[in-house]
């Protein structure tokens, strides 16, 4: 059966993949065969429905069952079809390739199993390269370790693709930023641009590059003006305006895009952004883990606490209060790492800010946080959703990881 061993190669590639990688960059080798073995462990539980991760039985299902049905279209019925900008965009390639291939419901799953590999490959090589190899090999191994980012690597759900896209424009932005690559941003941009293609919420990155480019405009063309402009700094700045103006342009584009949960900017609605922020406080928080409603309702304008809460809970929830049940406790896993990585950022903060690198990814962080923070009313999908901004998360916090140290003191 051709598509059966179509899946079969992709989990070959991800094994030579992370081979390869280990053989250009040794420290890697390792954080990447315990991702490789730690992912393929739970595709074995997932397969034989021994342990099933969450989201295997609502959305998982739900995009093979599409991406079946992409795949039964005739090609020019397929490729009129297009849902740009959409949760479909992300079956309807799936449906295109298992045209080619063959049709198995572990397709997108296989694919997603590769894309996971890359993530921590991506997020340990910008951290070699911020802060040195020790700091890489810890930041790879809680990538590569940490449960819901492994979830997302086997199973049918279009975060690790859209999140692989993202950290590898933001490799590219950052070469920009730190003056090693003269068309890093344009990669950047284009890469941020396919991750929203996946997932509208990406929009949010662009947000926080357009942020970043005002701020570097002001302070280079106002306030630290250089007496004599050289080619490249002129086509520094030049490139700069385009990408700001490209990044208000994506935010803006298609009559308004969708943030998060709800959060909608370029609309033409009377109340604009801050009404769509104000309806997401308007009800309770729907689920077995939502939100209490202190955090769920409001009004965040008469109330300013709500949305400095929202973005707590967002990151560092459950909390003890939260627990109902068993599979709760298991939340407790995202929460501590999540407080352990923003300590390190208050730890590295004097480092942090001093960097035009790092200014530029807390742009984007900040951006993407408050998008789906405000935009999420239940506890784990607000788990599931800061899975997409981990790997930046950790690069930040990596600033601090070479004064980390575990003591043991004997008896």
């Amino acid at each position: 059966m051709p598509e059966i061993s179509f899946v079969f190669v992709l989990f070959v590639l991800s094994g030579v993949y992370c081979l390869w990688m280990g053989y250009r960059h040794r420290w890697l080798l390792w954080p990447l065969m315990v991702a490789y073995c730690f992912r393929f462990f739970l595709f074995a539980l997932d397969y034989t429905r021994v342990f099933r991760p969450p989201g295997a039985n609502a959305d998982a299902s739900r995009f093979i069952r599409i991406s079946s049905e992409y795949a039964s279209l005739d090609w020019l019925v397929l490729l009129d079809r297009v849902p740009w900008f959409s949760s479909k965009f992300y079956p309807w390639i799936g449906g295109i390739l298992q045209k080619i291939v063959g049709e198995s419901p572990l397709f997108l799953l296989a694919t997603n199993f590769f894309f996971g590999h890359v993530v921590v490959a991506v997020t340990g090589i910008i951290c070699y390269q911020l802060w040195g190899k020790r700091t890489a090999v810890l930041a790879a191994m809680i990538m590569a370790l940490y449960p819901y980012g492994a979830f997302n690597s086997i199973l049918a759900m279009r975060e690790e693709v859209s999140i692989m896209f993202f950290m590898m424009g933001l490799y590219f932005y950052i070469r920009w930023v730190s003056g090693k690559s003269v068309l890093g941003l344009l990669w950047g941009g284009l890469l941020f641009g396919v991750a929203v293609l996946f997932h509208p919420g990406w929009v949010a990155a662009f947000v926080g590059v357009a942020a970043y480019l005002a701020y570097f405009l002001y302070r280079n063309l106002f306030k630290d003006r250089p007496s004599l402009v050289s080619r490249l700094y002129a086509f520094k700045m030049l490139l700069s305006i385009a990408m700001l103006a490209f990044s208000l342009g994506m935010v803006t584009m298609g009559g308004g895009i969708s943030l998060g949960k709800g959060i909608e900017v370029g609309t033409e609605s009377e109340g604009g952004v801050a009404e769509s922020i104000e309806e997401r406080f308007s009800s309770e928080g729907e689920g077995g883990s939502a939100y209490p409603s202190f955090v769920a309702k409001g009004n965040p304008y008469t109330q300013p606490w709500l949305i400095p809460s929202r973005i707590v809970y967002f990151h560092f929830s459950p909390f003890p209060w939260d627990i109902r049940s068993p599979i709760h406790i298991f939340g407790l896993i995202s929460s501590v790492l999540y407080w352990f990585l923003a300590w390190r950022v208050y730890r590295g903060w004097n480092r942090l800010k001093e960097r035009d690198d790092c200014v530029a990814l807390l742009f984007i962080f900040g951006a993407i946080t408050f998008v789906f923070a405000i935009g999420v009313t239940n506890i784990g999908t607000a788990i599931r959703h800061k899975t997409k901004v981990l790997g930046l998360f950790v690069i930040l916090a990596a600033s601090s990881f070479n004064s980390f140290r575990i003591r043991f003191k004997g008896k």
